[in-house]
Parts: C-alpha cells; structure tokens; sequence
C-alpha cells in the first residue's frame, strides 16, 4: 500500500493552515451575524479574534508565496484556488445576514424603485410611505434614509437587474430570500469571482505565484465585506482591473501604426482599445474618484495617440449612455449631486490625517485641494522613471493612488480596502496589508454614541500602518539610484 505523502513544504503547512482557518471563520461569520439588528459585543469579538488568526497565518503562506514562481501552478490547483474561493463565499451568503453595515437596504430600495420606473435620485426612502415603499420591509434598516442616494449609474443598472432577479425566482426561492439580501450578495460574489480571475490572469502575464492571488481570494475582509455585508464596491473594482489589463494588452501588441497592420492585429487592437475605454468608463460609473486614472492609461500609452483617442471616446460614450437617462428623468441627478454635497462636507469618519490637518493645518476647502494635490503628486512620482527607476506601469500607479487616497481620505470604511486589496497580489505593499488586517477595528463604532470611531482605536488603526510605510520609503530610497547617487541602468 502507497504511503501517503508527507508534508514536507513550510509552504504546504501554512496553506493548510490557512483553509481551516478560513473556514473555521466562515463559522464564526454564520454562527454570529444570523439577524440583521442583533449585532453584539461578544460577536464582533469572535468575529476580530477569528480575522486576526486568519490574517497571520495568509501572511505565513504569502512570505512563502514570494519564493514561489507561476510555473508551479497547475490548472488543478488554480481551479482549487477558484472553487475554494467561491465555496467560502456562497456559504456566507447563504448562512448568514448583514450585520456589520447595513448600505445593503439602500441598494435594495435603489434596485427596487427603478426597476419599477421612477427615478432613484428623486425620492429618498422616508419620502415613501410606509406601505408604498417598493420593499417595505426593510425601509427601516436604511441609514440616512432622509437623503437621495449617492450611488452611481453603472451601480444603479445593476441594482435594477438583480431586483429583476429575485422577480424571477420561484415563489419558493423568494421565501427564503424575502428582503432581497441574498441575492444581492450572490450578484456581487459574481464580481468578485471575476476580480479573482483578473488577478489570476494578471500574474501569470507577469510570471508571479498565483499563490499570491490567496492575498485577495481568501482575505477576511474580501470575504466578509462581500459575501457577508454586500458592498458593491466590487463591481467598480471588477471593471477597473479589466480596464488595466486591456490597457497592458495594448501595450504588449506594440507600436506599430494601423495603417501598417495585419487587417487581424489592426481588429484586435481596436477591440481591445475600446473594451478598456468602456470598462474605464463603467468603473467611473461605479466611483468616480477613479476618474485620475484616466491620466495614468493615457500616459502609460502615450506612444499609440490612436489607440487613447479610441478609448477615450469609448469611456466618453460609456458615460453618456450611463448618467442621461437618469438626466433625462424627472428630477435628473440633482437630490445625488445634494447628497454628495452633504457627505463631502459633514461627514467623517475613520480618517488618518485627515481631521488633524484640517483641524491644526488648514480648514476646508484647503485641506481638500491639499489632498488632491497629493494625489497627483503621488501618479506624478509612480509613473516617473526618475523616481521609481522602471517604466511607468498603470496597473502599479494605481493601486498606489488608490491606497495613498485611503490615507488622505475624511472617510475609510473597510471595505474602501477592497479596491487597494485587489492590487496587492500583484504589487505587495507591506503597509497595505498590514492595513487591511487591522481596518476592522473600526467597528468598534457600533458601540459608541452617533457611530463614531474613538481615537484610541484610530491610533491603533494607523500607528502600524504609517511605521511600515515609513520603512517601505526609506528602503525605496535607500535603493533609488536618484537619492543614493549610484549610477541607473538604463532598461
């Protein structure tokens, strides 16, 4: 009889280790959030003990990862990764209920109300009486529910078509599903199985460990954010992984002119170039502070003024499809423009630097101008050679604006991680993980007056995360030939 084989790999351990602890909290998720207004102080203390355990044991497997290349994956074990992935996912979904923040109810209403017609940006939900709210179950469960909301048009098309989902369900299945929940989760889940498969695509293109792609596929917080809470970031972060990757695509066709290609090379740059334009544009549907990236794919293919003339127009048209009906309707998008206004200059929470600057430094609107500038100064700094020492690479600039923009931001709810996370795997930043294994200590808010994060918990929140950077920059430094005076190899 064949002895089975023995693990011998530290590797091995860390990554068996990682699977029951990532289903070990699976349990604790499902066992604890059952109801959506039963949250406790013993189950977000499960919930943070079981997150943590699974934090460190990830960051075993990725510090093994490292050693690892693309060439020891397997179709087997990525469709492993994938099954795995998709299987924690849809057991939260199915065992569990929103607890830990509740802007599912707003999608819900938002779905409900235009899949039935009228304008979403024109009533808010305690305009509607009770009983002619289009769910009217979960009014009652909607933050804020004076305000229009603030959701975009690519967000707002999807909302619709998964209310049109649960319509079409079996009157069986919408027994189980009454308030809409779970398929809004699944509908999500969607997204992020494509943003794991993105991920996948991308590291094998650059000749990483799809190991790596564990860092998204099994992170707590993409699991639980996600699956559990519903957060629809991930529709905006699916698009915009796709931009990226068809913007690599085009870089990888080359420089050749049109005019003297193969009429097949010729097509395929012209689909590709437009695909990455409409997905760009679908993205900034979802959030627009992704619209800077824009800068960053325009200098990435500065070289091919054909190729950013058709994606620009694609995105341009993208977006022209997306907002004018809804300017069209009645009401237009003015109550979202009011409900932007108000975030933008009442709301905080959770911000690093944010409070102190404007508080101690300067007041608004000059602390904004303040972070927006830094933003700029940071995909200025990522896409110049001088500084990095390597051609500009978007994909890398823009997973460091969107991380720098969490750190200048007034607001940083957790899952605004989400869209930094999915460009870790690709380009591992020590400070962001770091990050996104202690983000979830602001829930800790749910168990003070009028929602708010105490400062001591945003000092434990951001102490570590600045120190790591702190080193991550001055080994950047240290290693830079523009600041350590040696001389650059060119290439």
């Amino acid at each position: 009889m064949t002895r089975p084989r023995r693990i011998s790999n530290p590797f091995e351990y860390w990554l068996v280790c990682a699977v029951v602890l990532a289903f070990a909290f699976i349990l604790v998720l499902n066992g604890e959030f059952t109801h959506w207004d039963s949250l406790h102080a013993s189950d977000l203390t499960s919930y943070w003990m079981m997150y943590c355990l699974l934090g460190i044991v990830l960051s075993g497997a990725l510090a093994c990862a490292g050693r690892m290349t693309w060439g020891e994956a397997s179709p087997t074990i990525i469709g492993g990764l994938l099954l795995s992935a998709l299987t924690l996912r849809v057991l939260v979904v199915c065992f569990s209920q929103p607890v830990l923040s509740d802007d599912i109810w707003r999608y819900i209403h938002d779905g409900a109300t235009f899949a039935r017609g009228p304008n979403p940006y024109l009533y808010a939900p305690a305009d509607f009486p009770a009983d002619q709210a289009p769910v009217p179950k979960i009014v009652e469960r909607i933050n804020n529910p004076e305000l229009v909301t603030i959701y975009q048009p690519t967000s707002q098309w999807l909302f619709a078509g998964l209310d049109r989902v649960w319509q079409w369900l079996p009157e069986t299945l919408q027994q189980h599903d009454p308030d809409h929940s779970k398929v809004f989760r699944l509908g999500f889940v969607c997204f992020d199985m494509a943003i794991i498969g993105l991920i996948l695509f991308q590291l094998r293109s650059m000749g990483r460990s799809m190991w790596w792609a564990v860092a998204y596929a099994w992170h707590p917080l993409a699991i639980s954010e996600v699956a559990g809470s519903g957060h629809q970031d991930v529709i905006g972060i699916a698009f915009l992984l796709l931009s990226l990757v068809w913007a690599g695509r085009l870089v990888m066709l080359g420089v050749t002119p049109w005019a003297g290609e193969t009429g097949a090379l010729s097509r395929m740059r012209l689909w590709v170039a437009v695909g990455a334009g409409v997905a760009f544009g679908l993205a900034v549907g979802v959030k627009p502070l992704v619209l800077p990236i824009a800068l960053v794919l325009a200098w990435v293919l500065r070289d091919r003024p054909k190729v950013v003339a058709v994606s620009t127009a694609a995105t341009v048209l993208t977006g022209v499809a997306l907002y004018l009906p809804f300017i069209l309707m009645d009401g237009g998008l003015t109550g979202m423009v009011q409900t932007m206004r108000a975030f933008v200059d009442k709301w905080a929470f959770n911000g690093s630097v944010y409070d102190l600057v404007s508080a101690y430094i300067v007041g608004k609107p000059w602390v904004d101008y303040l972070a927006v500038a830094v933003l700029l100064a940071v995909i200025v700094m990522s896409l110049s050679r001088r500084f990095t020492g390597r051609e500009p690479d978007a994909m890398r600039t823009a997973g460091a604006f969107l991380f720098a923009s969490l750190l200048v931001s007034s607001t940083v709810h957790p899952w605004y991680l989400l869209w930094a996370l999915a460009f870790l795997p690709m380009y591992f930043s020590p400070a962001l993980w770091v990050f996104s294994l202690i983000v979830t200590a602001s829930y800790a808010a749910h168990f003070y007056e009028g929602y708010r994060v105490p400062t001591w918990v945003v000092v434990f929140e951001y102490l570590p995360v600045y120190g790591v950077l702190t080193w991550e920059l001055w080994k950047w430094i240290r290693n830079n030939p523009t600041f350590s005076g040696r001389s650059q190899i060119a290439g």
